[in-house]
């Protein structure tokens, strides 16, 4: 009987990845010309699904949705694939950095008087 696959089985029972640094706002990129693993035993089918959806950036809450897995389990895998470099990953913007949101409004409002 087959069922859905559980996701420790995915993750191979861990729970965490061994990224950190890894936030649901991280972007996700396969790199062009990754090392040559067709029969790396780490890789699993979903590890292989995650590098064809990323040929352009997306974060960690997006491959989880394109996928349909938890959040925790697509981080434990971007981590086994940023381990093997096989992706590039972008840490999100520091709270510091970012506009504020009352400007990013203002500059909306701007834009559409100018219509």
């Amino acid at each position: 009987m087959s069922g859905p696959v559980r996701p420790y089985v995915i993750t191979g029972g861990r729970s965490r990845s061994t990224r950190a640094e890894l936030a649901l706002e991280s972007l996700v990129s396969a790199l062009p010309d990754p090392p040559d693993l067709p029969e790396h035993p780490l890789l699993n089918r979903e590890h292989r699904r995650i590098l064809d959806l990323c040929h352009s950036l997306l974060s960690i809450a997006e491959v989880a949705a394109h996928l349909g897995l938890p959040l925790g389990v697509v981080k434990v895998l971007v981590g086994d694939l940023w381990d093997l470099g096989t992706v590039q990953v972008l840490p999100p913007v520091p709270q510091a950095e970012r506009l504020p949101a009352t400007l990013l409004e203002e500059v909306l409002v701007g834009l559409r008087q100018l219509r």
